[in-house]
C-alpha cells in the first residue's frame, strides 16, 4: 500500500505555477519534518515576560539556529525540492542549502510575476464563469488567480476580488449584482459576496424543473425553467421596462420593443430592395 505522501499530486515547478507549487511544497516539507529550522528559521522576537527582545539578541539567536541545523535534514529537504521541479528550474538550485534554494526560487518567480502584472490583472478582471461551472468552482478559480498575483507581489484589494467575482457572471445574476451596488460599504465584504452568490446559485437551481418533467416547449413550467436556465430571468411585478415604461418585464423581454424592432427590420429590408432595383435600372444597358 502506498504511503500518504505518495498519494499526493504535486505538479513540478515550472514558469507558470509557482504560487500553487510553493504552497503545496511547503506543506510537503512540513509533513516530512523538513521545514521548521531547516528551510524556515523560527526566532521569537519577545522575551518570556512579554517584552520585546533586543534586536541584537534576535540576530544572535537566528545565526545560532542557522548554523546548528541538521545537515542530514538539509540534504533531504534539498533533494525533495530538486525532485519536484522541471529541468528549467535547476539553474536556481545549485546551492547545498535548501533555505538558499527556496529564497532563490521565490525571488526569481516573484520578479517574473511582477513583470507580467498587467497580464495577470487583465486575466483576473476579464475571466468569465463557464456555462456549466459551479459557483464554488468559479470562486475557487478567482481565488487561485488572487494567490498567483499575491505571490507575484501584486496587491489585491477586497474590492478587486468582489469585482472579479461579479464581472464574470452571466445575466441570471444581474439582480444580485444590483443588490451589491446598493449594499453599504461596511457590509460589502468578500465573505458576504461569496455567501450571497452561493445562496443565489442554490435558489436558481431550486427553480429548475426536475429532469423527469415534461420537456414539451409548450409546457408553461418547462418554458419558465428554460428561461431561468438560459439567463432570461422573469422580472418582478414592480419591475419597470426602460422601453415602454410599463411594469412586469425587462426591456429585453418587452413585446412592444420586439414589434418595433421587427417593423424596423422590415422597413430596412424594403429600403434595401428599392435601392437595389434603382441601382439595377441606373446601370441597365451599360454592358
Amino acid at each position: 500500500m502506498s504511503s500518504d505522501s505518495e498519494r499526493y499530486v504535486l505538479h513540478r515547478l515550472n514558469n507558470n505555477n509557482y504560487a500553487e507549487w510553493a504552497l503545496r511544497m511547503e506543506a510537503v516539507l512540513i509533513k516530512k519534518g523538513l521545514w521548521d529550522n531547516v528551510v524556515e528559521i523560527l526566532v521569537s522576537d519577545t522575551l518570556p515576560d512579554g517584552n520585546p527582545k533586543p534586536p541584537a539578541d534576535v540576530i544572535t539567536e537566528f545565526n545560532s539556529k542557522l548554523g546548528s541545523r541538521d545537515t542530514s535534514k538539509m540534504a533531504e529537504a534539498r533533494a525533495e525540492l530538486i525532485l519536484r521541479v522541471e529541468a528549467g528550474q535547476l539553474a536556481h538550485m545549485t546551492s547545498r542549502d535548501p533555505r538558499v534554494i527556496w529564497e532563490s526560487l521565490e525571488r526569481m518567480h516573484r520578479a517574473a510575476g511582477f513583470a507580467t502584472s498587467l497580464a495577470l490583472r487583465r486575466q483576473f478582471l476579464t475571466s468569465k464563469k463557464a456555462e456549466h461551472e459551479t459557483m464554488e468552482a468559479w470562486i475557487g478559480r478567482i481565488q487561485g488567480m488572487v494567490l498567483r498575483m499575491e505571490y507575484a507581489g501584486i496587491d489585491v484589494t477586497a474590492q478587486d476580488k468582489i469585482l472579479a467575482f461579479t464581472m464574470g457572471l452571466p445575466a441570471a445574476y444581474e439582480a444580485v449584482i444590483v443588490n451589491f451596488d446598493a449594499t453599504p460599504p461596511s457590509q460589502l465584504t468578500v465573505e458576504h459576496v461569496i455567501s450571497r452568490l452561493l445562496n443565489e446559485e442554490t435558489r436558481q437551481q431550486s427553480l429548475v424543473e426536475p429532469a423527469s418533467a415534461d420537456a414539451n416547449p409548450n409546457n408553461v413550467a418547462y418554458a419558465a425553467a428554460t428561461r431561468r436556465r438560459t439567463g432570461q430571468v422573469t422580472a418582478a411585478p414592480d419591475t419597470t421596462c426602460f422601453f415602454c415604461d410599463k411594469k412586469g418585464h425587462f426591456k429585453s423581454d418587452c413585446p412592444e420593443r420586439r414589434r418595433w424592432e421587427a417593423a424596423k427590420d422590415a422597413m430596412s429590408e424594403t429600403t434595401n430592395a428599392i435601392l437595389a432595383v434603382d441601382s439595377d435600372e441606373d446601370y441597365e444597358g451599360v454592358w
